[in-house]
């Protein structure tokens, strides 16, 4: 084999075959993103929660395989709820099941309570408990301070 040849495979080695190591891409991921977390998670505002779905699009992408799965049980409920609540004009930050707009029919209102549920289920939550363990496992940090 010439140089040249030999070169130009190293150099595609190394830009496609060495990308980095998943996990430390997905740590990186966690810790540019954890300050915005954290004022998600702060902010009183109730529909604040479904600012955080970019994010979380972000951290599933970036997410290895042993976690990708339960960023999936956490994200498709959340932007099913996010979806229901649009399809029926509802304000996620002023929307209360104890007194739901005038205006939202029985239907949109048994749509939005299924899906917050779904939200609300124990397979989210303990998927929500995993991601954040695994962060704190796998990259010695929280998703949020």
């Amino acid at each position: 084999m010439t140089r040249a040849p030999l070169l130009l495979l190293l150099v595609t080695l190394a830009l496609t075959g060495c990308s980095g190591d998943p996990q430390e891409q997905y740590c990186e991921t966690v810790t540019d993103h954890q300050e915005e977390l954290t004022e998600i998670a702060a902010s009183e505002d109730t529909g604040a929660l479904f600012d955080a779905l970019d994010v979380y699009d972000d951290l599933r992408e970036q997410a290895p395989r042993d976690i990708a799965d339960d960023w999936d049980a956490v994200i498709d409920p959340l932007r099913r709820l996010d979806e229901v609540l649009a399809d029926n004009g509802v304000d996620a930050s002023s929307y209360t099941s104890d007194e739901p707009p005038a205006d939202l029919d029985a239907e949109g209102r048994q749509e939005i309570e299924a899906a917050a549920r779904e939200v609300g289920s124990e397979q989210t939550v303990t998927a929500m408990a995993a991601v954040e363990q695994h962060a704190l496992d796998v990259c010695g940090t929280p998703l949020s301070r």
